[in-house]
């Protein structure tokens, strides 16, 4: 049974795995491991933090993680943007659990005061690009990136989705 929480300090090394998973055997991460930056590291330790903007949503198989959702401050002076990541183990992608986690964070969003949100894709991810799509995220713009677990220059896609236009 797929059950949804927020993160607890007793997922680390659980997420973090899911991320060297998700890294190492796909293309669909820019990375080929889990990178400790300041900002991972913060959120690995609170989790939930309304304050600075940030949040993980953990997803759950029988009490195992299954993957996670991200919301975090893009812009750290008036948080005016918030920045959604989502992955999931391989066994669990087009189930519609993307698209619950996707929900949730969206209708939290405004709870965080984010007039907008954003997410960065990769050029080929079409599992992740028909999710966002299909929430009301629309390309913004798109840059070249390097990709360490390609060892090769791709292209990124923003996708933004702004609270303002969806009220309309």
């Amino acid at each position: 049974m797929i059950t949804y929480r927020f993160y607890k300090k007793k997922d680390r090394e659980a997420l973090i795995d899911i991320i060297n998973q998700v890294a190492g055997r796909e293309r669909s991460l820019q990375t080929e491991k889990y990178v400790p930056t300041p900002a991972w590291e913060k959120l690995l330790e609170v989790g939930v933090e309304k304050k600075s903007g940030n949040m993980l949503l953990v997803v759950c198989d029988e009490g195992k993680l299954a993957g996670f959702g991200r919301l975090s401050s893009e812009d750290q002076g008036n948080r005016a943007a918030g920045n959604v990541g989502i992955v999931l183990l391989p066994g669990y992608r087009s189930q519609g659990i993307g698209t619950k986690i996707l929900k949730f964070i969206i209708g939290i969003s405004t709870k965080f005061n984010y007039a907008h949100l954003t997410a960065n894709i990769l050029f080929d991810n079409e599992i992740s690009l028909r999710l966002f799509r299909g929430q009301g995220f629309r390309k913004s713009s798109s840059r070249p990136i390097f990709a360490a677990n390609r060892n090769e220059f791709v292209e990124e896609i923003k996708m933004q989705f702004s609270h303002i236009n969806a009220e309309e």
